[in-house]
């Protein structure tokens, strides 16, 4: 029995996120990979993944915040 291969790509919120995720995502569903989407329901993500034939699973993210000391 052979089993498909999948990829789960987790990318949002910004084009340069989601673009190139979608480049690799599209070239390894012609290849026959499984292809899975793990992004927010409020970024571009959410609308732009199903509309290139990509299931999508929705999480809640939240920012951190960061503190840099340079001393």
């Amino acid at each position: 029995m052979t089993r498909n291969k999948r990829l789960l790509v987790m990318a949002g919120g910004t084009g340069g996120h989601v673009f190139p995720g979608l480049a690799v995502a599209k070239y390894l569903q012609q290849q026959g990979w499984e292809i899975r989407w793990l992004g927010t329901a409020d970024r571009m993500e959410a609308e732009l993944v199903p509309k290139h034939g990509i299931e999508i699973d929705f999480i809640k993210v939240k920012g951190l915040e960061v503190k840099v000391c340079l001393s």
